[in-house]
């Protein structure tokens, strides 16, 4: 029984670290420019896109350079809010109970 209440007050812990994580990561951004920076996006450590940017001169480029320009800077935006999240949750891999 005791072994049960072990278990019930690391599943507890667990899910009070996870919500404390989330926090931070709601309220971690990061801000990535367009190779040509006609776009800049914000997005969270929760990978939430916060706002995006368009520049004044983005009449100049063509569709087709404006969907490469977009596609660019979204997937940079993934991957580094993706990283910083993994920072941020890597000091809590060492204080996850074990089973």
């Amino acid at each position: 029984m005791f072994d049960k209440l072990g278990q019930l007050k690391d599943l507890w812990n667990l899910k009070n670290q996870m919500q404390e994580i989330k926090k931070r990561l709601d309220n971690m951004v990061i801000k990535v420019q367009s190779p040509n920076h006609v776009f800049e996006v914000t997005v969270s450590g929760s990978q939430e896109v916060r706002e995006v940017a368009v520049a004044e001169n983005v009449k100049d480029f063509s569709r087709e350079k404006l969907a490469e320009e977009l596609k660019a800077v979204i997937n940079k935006a993934v991957k580094d809010s993706q990283a910083m999240a993994a920072q941020a949750m890597g000091g809590m891999v060492g204080n996850m109970p074990q089973a």
